[in-house]
């Protein structure tokens, strides 16, 4: 009976987390500039409004109510989520809640503005609130290392001493991989495909990707935004955005990596909505399901087989001469790049190992926010052997930081790693998977996930779907694809 109650309450919850995200997408897509100042006030209003549904005596009341039963395991696990969230909520103070978020809704409008004017200084005074606001947020949580804090928030599975440990342990396979690509060179001198590609042609080819995903059209919108985020406003409405440039066709890897979160979302339990059973396991397993479709399938051989006809359609004169083959050395070409959402995946998670490095520098080791730019240049000489030219394809690249999203970035890799372990996984239960990618079938990969991941939600954790995880099997991904040993 109690546990009726629990989910009776937490449907104010849930529609208020729509409210919240609706106001944020349309923050990022359509909202005036003008609007700025008024939507962080009804934005900061809306997150203390949640804050306070999840750390009311009332609710606090039912949750012991609920845990004085006798519990069957699932219920057992939903109370560990549940006391779990609410902790996490009743640590951060009201007032401090409602700061942190208008703070963020001001710093990513002013990100925005400093990306398109390349002026870093305009954004540094909200960085620097931003790196002040959660430092002290780390400080109302007992850990380790304060960065730890802010890892939690995004997966509580893991601590930044486990990950430097995973991280070192890929860098030390991907150097040695790195040079055999080179040496190889079919990946590195295989021309790009020549523009310009007309925007309307991206638009229609990343619809086209969507649809043959899996993502209904009637329960989506496919929009624009700096940069690339999907976010579910409701089990019945996922929104996507991707970026168009004439220059290249980028459009259609962000688009399908952000199809891979809108995916996991919709495949969730929706009879569960407002608890843990209706949720990610984790953004590092949220991440997995994106970077799956993106690479795994995305920039697969027989994916471009399927993509190759479209493409020709949409691309006449940039197609002219490409076949299926040259497509997928395309999509796969490694060479280092100064923009992560642009990069191959042979260099990707260089790319994010050197944000998570710089976060952990500035939560655990004081560096401060004026100090990151010199910094960045510093690793992106010594990981990649590049320079940023600007701070807008330097230090501003992404979002997360004006978001206030510290600790997000290490879910990439971490996501990469169990997308290795899913790979392997689906290519024993799922033999022939890929030869369907070639005519567009998709529906058995999206049937595995929904089984193997998406319809548990938080019922389960990461180790329960995939194990232990292992650096080498995404490595063993890796080297397939790029076909050295």
């Amino acid at each position: 009976m109690s546990l009726e109650k629990i989910r009776a309450y937490l449907k104010e919850y849930s529609y208020l987390k729509g409210i919240e995200a609706l106001l944020q997408w349309d923050m990022e897509t359509m909202m005036p500039e003008g609007a700025v100042e008024d939507r962080a006030q009804r934005l900061s209003y809306v997150q203390g409004k949640i804050h306070s549904l999840l750390t009311a005596k009332k609710y606090a009341a039912l949750l012991r109510e609920f845990e004085g039963e006798k519990l069957k395991p699932r219920e057992k696990k939903l109370l560990s989520e549940l006391r779990f969230d609410h902790d996490l909520s009743r640590a951060l103070p009201l007032r401090f809640v409602q700061e942190l978020s208008l703070c963020q809704t001001r710093a990513t409008h002013a990100w925005a503005r400093a990306r398109r004017e390349n002026d870093w200084k305009a954004f540094l005074p909200h960085l620097e609130k931003l790196v002040d606001l959660k430092r002290t947020e780390t400080g109302f949580f007992q850990v380790k290392k304060p960065y730890d804090a802010l890892l939690r928030k995004h997966d509580k599975e893991f601590t930044s001493a486990q990950i430097t440990a995973l991280f070192s342990e890929l860098k030390g396979a991907l150097v040695p991989l790195k040079e055999k690509v080179i040496a190889d060179g079919k990946f590195v001198t295989v021309p790009d495909l020549k523009g310009p590609f007309a925007v309307p042609a991206q638009k229609e080819l990343s619809l086209l990707a969507a649809r043959v995903c899996g993502l209904p059209e009637k329960n989506s919108r496919l929009d624009v935004s700096t940069h690339p985020f999907s976010i579910n406003i409701s089990p019945a409405d996922q929104r996507i955005t991707t970026r168009y440039v004439e220059e290249n066709l980028d459009s259609l890897s962000s688009t399908m990596h952000e199809v891979g979160h809108a995916l996991y979302e919709a495949g969730l339990p929706a009879e569960w909505e407002g608890t843990p059973f209706a949720e990610a396991i984790s953004l590092s397993v949220h991440e997995s399901q994106s970077r799956f479709w993106e690479n795994v399938v995305g920039r697969s051989r027989e994916f471009c087989q399927f993509l190759h006809p479209h493409m020709a359609r949409l691309f006449p004169k940039a197609m002219k001469g490409v076949d299926e083959e040259r497509l997928f050395y395309v999509f796969n070409k490694s060479v280092p790049g100064h923009i992560r959402v642009e990069s191959s995946e042979l260099y990707y998670n260089l790319h994010v190992i050197i944000r998570y490095e710089i976060e952990e520098l500035v939560f655990n080791y004081g560096l401060g926010a004026a100090e990151i730019p010199a910094l960045w240049n510093e690793k992106y000489l010594a990981y990649l052997d590049l320079t940023p030219r600007t701070f807008a394809e330097g230090v501003l690249q992404d979002s997360h930081w004006a978001g206030g999203a510290f600790g997000y970035f290490p879910t990439y890799t971490l996501g990469n790693l169990i997308t290795g372990s899913l790979y392997q996984k689906m290519k024993t239960e799922l033999p022939g998977f890929q030869r369907d990618l070639a005519t567009g079938k998709t529906d058995h990969v999206l049937e595995f996930l929904r089984k193997t991941i998406h319809v548990k939600g938080r019922s389960v954790g990461s180790k329960d779907v995939i194990g232990r995880l292992e650096v080498k099997d995404y490595v063993s991904y890796l080297k397939e694809k790029f076909k050295v040993k």
